[in-house]
C-alpha cells in the first residue's frame, strides 16, 4: 500500500501530483482531496476553450 499522507509527501505522491498536472491540455485543473490527512482522490479537468464570436445584442 503506497501512503499518500499530506503530513510526510512521499515520492509516490509527488509523482502522482506530477503527472496529473502533466495531464492538463493547455487549460484545466487539477484537484487533490485530503481525507483525514491523506489524499484520497486526484482529479484533472482539461477545459477546451472555444474561439466562439459573441453575439451583439441590439437595445
Amino acid at each position: 500500500m503506497v501512503d499518500y499522507s499530506t503530513q510526510k509527501v512521499s515520492p509516490e505522491l509527488l509523482e502522482e501530483l506530477k503527472g496529473a498536472l502533466r495531464s492538463v491540455n493547455g487549460f484545466g485543473s487539477v484537484e487533490i482531496y485530503v481525507q483525514d490527512n491523506t489524499v484520497t482522490q486526484i482529479t484533472v479537468r482539461n477545459i477546451k476553450k472555444t474561439n466562439g464570436i459573441k453575439s451583439r445584442l441590439k437595445s
